[in-house]
């Protein structure tokens, strides 16, 4: 299959067009391998350059994963959530259709440090308690949860069960206060050996960081979360416009 060297775009965004129509055709499916490099080169006519700048460019839009020594893979879609909601992770990928699960890493009772105690709204040296939490959807590791909860303020905080899927659901069922707003920051950070080997990835690689302060009825913080996605099988989006002083 050569490619035309007269027609609009490089080589190797023509070879990438080519894998992405057959990805959205249906005709490659989750799970199935993609050409190799050397498959490329000899079915379309191309270098080897040309063909992993392809392959370099589906791994980047994070349609395919590379497996050393295995071969690339078509991948699941990326989960994503809409920065203009508040919804909890189990409800996003429950809208979408996938299972929601949950693993209880650890638990561990200490006290706020000065960060923690402003995020909290509490003093310096107050009982919180810190939960390491796995997300999972359909099994899948998607992200790796640190959450500082206000244990002194609320005590029954201390014997929840927190393998249970939406901290959400159980704030309302233990303390009778429905989550109403958050902030938060999103920023980049670099995968530590414990997160890594969690989400499966290798230590040391690029994560979605998103740090967040939730809050209950009666405008009390709840949770101080930060949180390290797996960026190749989730992502956050949000739909901008223009302010009404700039419309127009």
């Amino acid at each position: 299959m050569g490619l035309s060297r007269s027609s609009i775009g490089t080589l190797y965004h023509q070879v990438f067009a080519a894998l992405r129509e057959q990805i959205e055709s249906g005709d490659l499916r989750v799970g199935d391998r993609l050409p190799s490099e050397a498959d490329l080169v000899e079915d379309y006519g191309v270098s080897r350059t040309t063909a992993r700048r392809a392959l370099d460019e589906l791994r980047r839009q994070g349609l395919v994963r590379r497996e050393p020594g295995r071969g690339t893979f078509l991948s699941s879609p990326r989960l994503r959530t809409n920065l203009a909601c508040l919804r909890s992770f189990t409800e996003e990928i429950e809208s979408r259709g996938y299972e929601p699960g949950a693993r209880l890493v650890a638990r561990v009772a200490s006290r706020a440090g000065k960060e923690i105690a402003a995020k909290l709204e509490v003093r310096v040296g107050e009982e919180v308690l810190c939960v390491r939490r796995l997300r999972l959807a359909d099994g899948r590791p998607i992200f790796v949860c640190d959450s500082y909860l206000p244990s002194g303020r609320f005590p029954e905080l201390k014997e929840a069960d927190y393998s249970v899927v939406s901290l959400s659901r159980l704030f309302e069922e233990t303390i009778g206060r429905k989550v109403d707003r958050a902030y938060q920051w999103i920023g980049a950070a670099a995968a530590t050996a414990d997160v890594a080997a969690l989400l499966e990835m290798y230590q040391d690689a690029p994560v979605l960081k998103v740090e967040r302060v939730t809050f209950v009825s009666g405008d009390l913080p709840i949770e101080s979360v930060t949180a390290f996605f797996h960026p190749a099988r989730y992502q956050h989006y949000n739909e901008l416009s223009l302010s009404p002083g700039e419309a127009g």
